[in-house]
């Protein structure tokens, strides 16, 4: 399978103060036919210039052909929407979280020597990012994690075992283009997925376990646990939205997502997507929302956690890397 996610909005304090992400999840078996009927939608668009069709672009018709032409044309394909609402909570409150994450960041340099220099640059780099950067790459993490679930939920099936066999998920770069430090951008998001996957572990079906389920032998864990590291590390890409269809897709559905939850309650094209759309009980949006409690109030060393020896060689690439540009 593969999960394609773009966003929608500006992760800033705005009136309303809803921004997204789309997780499309399109199925292996079916993918060849969602992308067929993506692509004849889009050349039977007036506004195809033979490049990308933004979905900001597109009218409440075309949306609607959209919906109809390429999501609801078969099957294989689920929608996941993860963001926040900035309304909740104060601008300064996501200051404080990147601030704390910063020192969190220079407590794992001091904890761990051999990449030490490595931490202590993102800590740099971190202290610079707004606080509407934060809210991307943590809303964005979000969109990743249930998407995930939400597959393993969509092909619980033995029929759908192969699925697992080749995950890939791609995302688009939006803003991170423009950056010159990717990696750090990657491991701030790997780190986000590690933390998340602790405080909330995926449920996997018990039936998997009683055969050689593909998701359990790639990924499984002596313990019985589920580790993703491989696929965070070597399975997760920013790609260019203008290369990659089904991430455009993400995009048109994220934009739709986004006019409904911003100020047209009861925009068709939404209504539309609704059967595609799979949320934990039942909840079409998942909002990332910080508080007082989100802030550090004990030692910054209580956060550091030790890396496998997997990752800390993995680690000690991206630090060459960066050492050779």
């Amino acid at each position: 399978m593969k999960i394609f996610i773009d966003d929608s909005g500006g992760f800033g304090w705005t009136t309303h103060g809803v921004s997204l992400f789309c997780g499309v999840v399109i199925s292996d078996k079916n993918a060849n036919a969602i992308m067929s009927n993506f692509h004849a939608w889009r050349s039977r668009q007036p506004n195809y210039r033979g490049f990308e069709l933004k979905g900001k672009d597109l009218s409440t018709s075309q949306q609607t052909s959209f919906v109809n032409s390429v999501v609801l044309s078969t099957r294989g394909l689920s929608l996941t929407f993860a963001g926040t609402k900035t309304t909740l909570f104060k601008r300064e409150i996501a200051q404080q979280v990147v601030k704390d994450s910063a020192t969190v960041l220079r407590a794992a340099a001091d904890h761990r020597p051999n990449v030490a220099d490595f931490f202590r640059r993102m800590a740099r780099w971190m202290e610079t990012r707004s606080p509407e950067n934060l809210m991307w790459i943590h809303c964005l993490g979000d969109a990743i994690h249930l998407s995930i679930q939400h597959a393993i939920i969509m092909f619980a099936e033995e029929a759908h075992d192969s699925e697992f066999e080749n995950i890939e998920i791609l995302i688009d770069r939006s803003f991170i283009a423009k950056s010159t430090h990717i990696e750090f951008w990657q491991e701030w998001l790997r780190n986000h997925l590690y933390s998340k996957s602790k405080k909330e572990p995926m449920a996997t079906i018990r039936e998997w376990r009683e055969r050689d389920h593909p998701l359990r032998r790639k990924y499984g864990h002596a313990r019985g646990l589920i580790v993703w590291t491989d696929l965070y590390r070597n399975h997760l890409h920013f790609v260019n939205s203008n290369e990659v269809p089904g991430v455009q897709i993400a995009d048109i559905c994220a934009n739709i997502c986004y006019r409904f939850y911003s100020d047209k309650s009861k925009y068709r094209p939404y209504r539309l997507l609704r059967s595609r759309i799979i949320g934990k009980h039942n909840a079409e949006m998942h909002y990332a929302i910080f508080n007082e409690s989100s802030l550090l109030t004990d030692a910054p060393e209580n956060h550091v956690t030790d890396y496998s020896p997997e990752e800390t060689a993995a680690l000690a690439e991206i630090k060459a890397s960066g050492e050779q540009r």
